[in-house]
């Protein structure tokens, strides 16, 4: 049996050698994988679970300081009076590293997830053509565009 099984794998090889497979010129285009849109919201969900439904008050102002004492004229034992500690103020709306993190990964929702799962929502609001906007906070706006469809 030995002798038999090698002309019969010497056969197969000549086969394979003179019949190859010819590869396409342009490769085929591989379909994407199925959007993992449960795993996107559930990351989304994580992220701005820390994110407060209603936008805090703005802190409150540290309580005035008393004024300095007028400069002195001259010096005083070396030291120079009157010197300034240099104190910023700051201003207006200032994003909290939750919500800076719940708007980076709410970007990256993809649009297609965002259709699918609003097509649930009543005829009126799943035919025509709408922009879904999500504001996290002032600085940060995420509108998904969506086309109109029925529901499969």
């Amino acid at each position: 049996m030995v002798k038999i099984g090698i002309p019969i794998l010497f056969l197969f090889s000549m086969f394979f050698v003179a019949l190859p497979i010819p590869l396409p010129l342009t490769p085929k285009q591989i379909a994407a994988p199925r959007l993992l849109c449960a795993s996107q919201f559930a990351l989304v969900n994580y992220v701005c679970a820390m994110v407060p439904l209603v936008p805090l008050p703005p802190a409150t102002p540290h309580p005035a300081l008393p004024s300095p004492p007028p400069p002195e004229l001259g010096r005083r034992n070396g030291h120079r009076q009157g010197h300034r500690h240099g104190h910023r103020h700051r201003h207006g709306h200032h994003e909290t590293h939750d919500q800076y993190y719940c708007c980076q990964w709410l970007k990256q929702v993809d649009t297609e997830c965002v259709c699918d799962i609003l097509v649930h929502l009543p005829p009126f609001l799943s035919r025509p053509n709408h922009q879904y906007t999500v504001v996290v906070d002032d600085t940060c706006n995420v509108t998904f565009s969506c086309g109109g469809r029925l529901r499969p």
